[in-house]
């Protein structure tokens, strides 16, 4: 059973959250760009982030937070980057009296944000899952599979080789910025990691040509691999069927990383007597 959601007070703006569950070490969820978390709630069947939270509260604490602009949170002035994201989680974070340490769990930009949080207090943290990640060559290398530019090129293959467009953006993220600020972050040390990942047969964006999707898909797959290297105790995971999108078309599969981490954490924690 899910409470209503709380609203904390992060420089004089409104966030929104949710949290339930009890147990150390808490889970910690940084949704993908423009998805809300309390609209996910309102649905009348629960589907992706609502399914993922509703079986790992039954193991753990959970918290996910609405970022500024999504859902009934108070936008805030942009461009932001990875840097304002991480601060205003921690804010959510003390308002709710949630203590460390932490299993961080990003999808999409949301990546960016564990990773950096990781990469600020690696002390709080625990563990981390990566949902199909973003990851911070992404532009350079999809620009070097796609065909050269033309003035009447689709908005998919445009989006794709400038990155997302902060003026679109009810966020104002500023994905560039936020890539520049995790490159530097190359390892969380021993930390159990779990990298989750689209499938391979996963069917790619609308109006981009099969030929250039083949080469995309495998460069994703190459920088997916490539996040291995952020731990010593990095497995992957790789989804069967679902695309980008893993929480919602397979979430036991994202509930499965979750709770490998979780007991590789709990399994390092020294107990208390």
């Amino acid at each position: 059973m899910v409470s209503a959601f709380k609203s904390a007070l992060v420089d004089k703006r409104q966030v929104r959250y949710v949290c339930e569950g009890e147990g150390v070490p808490a889970v910690v969820v940084d949704q993908g760009q423009g998805l809300s978390i309390e609209r996910s709630f309102g649905r009348s069947s629960p589907i992706g982030w609502t399914k993922v939270f509703q079986e790992v509260q039954k193991t753990t604490r959970i918290i996910m937070h609405d970022r500024a602009g999504l859902g009934s949170s108070d936008p805030a002035p942009g461009p932001r980057t990875s840097v304002e994201m991480v601060q205003d989680l921690r804010a959510v974070l003390a308002a709710a009296q949630v203590p460390p340490p932490y299993v961080l769990v990003g999808h999409s930009i949301g990546g960016f944000n564990v990773r950096l949080f990781a990469g600020r207090y690696l002390d709080e943290v625990a563990g981390m899952v990566l949902v199909d990640s973003s990851h911070p060559d992404q532009i350079q290398n999809f620009a070097s599979v796609l065909p050269p530019e033309t003035t009447d090129e689709t908005n998919s293959l445009n989006l794709l080789r400038r990155g997302p467009d902060i003026a679109l953006s009810t966020e104002a993220i500023d994905f560039r910025a936020c890539a520049e600020q995790v490159r530097g972050i190359r390892t969380i040390g021993l930390k159990p990691l779990v990298i989750v990942s689209q499938s391979p047969q996963a069917l790619g964006p609308p109006n981009i040509p099969p030929a250039v999707w083949e080469k995309m898909r495998i460069t994703w797959s190459r920088m997916q691999t490539d996040l291995l290297e952020l731990s010593g105790l990095a497995t992957q995971v790789v989804a069967i069927h679902s695309g980008h999108q893993i929480q919602v078309e397979e979430p036991a599969l994202v509930v499965g990383a979750i709770l490998d981490v979780l007991r590789g954490a709990q399994a390092a924690t020294p107990r208390k007597h």
